[in-house]
């Protein structure tokens, strides 16, 4: 019976520290501030294949869409599904892909080393999936001969891209 009779009290407590909680108001419009991130801020802390591996005190790197091998390797596998794209990782996965039967997939991974426009800034890896019943599938690394004209073309469409680019300067 007592705690019904405290029940009104507890109630205005209740609001009082909910209150506490609103969004913070300017002080002079009495209106809610909004949130907004500043994306001109540079990022404290880098790790990652297109930032500077010392930091001293600042991040310096490129976005995205000034990379080219970059772009050139999304240009190069925009056939495939994609399941795995970071950029300041430096990797490139595509999901499996294959023929309408099935049987055969693979698998695509790109990883960069370097942003410079140079062969051995780019490693492509694949897999092969072959599938004889539905539950019985082996998975192995794909042959040279598959991964060597994807890297090829990745390479050739950045030069491509990067000689446009120049053209535009």
């Amino acid at each position: 019976m007592r705690f019904i009779r405290f029940l009104p009290y507890l109630l205005i407590i209740q609001l009082i520290f909910l209150g506490a909680c609103s969004k913070e108001k300017d002080p002079i419009s009495g209106k809610v501030k909004r949130y907004e991130p500043n994306v001109n801020k540079k990022m404290e802390s880098s790790e990652g294949v297109f930032f500077n591996k010392k930091n001293s005190g600042s991040a310096v790197y490129d976005f995205a869409t000034s990379n080219v091998l970059w772009r050139a390797s999304l240009d190069t596998l925009s056939f495939m599904p994609l399941t795995n794209v970071s950029y300041s990782g430096g990797i490139i996965t595509t999901d499996w892909y294959g023929n309408k039967s099935g049987k055969e997939q693979i698998k695509i991974n790109v990883r960069f080393l370097s942003d410079k426009l140079e062969i051995s800034s780019v490693v492509v890896t694949g897999f092969k999936k072959t599938c004889t019943n539905m539950n019985e599938c082996t998975i192995k690394p794909t042959e040279n001969s598959i991964n060597q004209p994807i890297k090829d073309k990745i390479i050739l469409k950045a030069r491509e891209l990067s000689i446009k680019d120049k053209a535009k300067k």
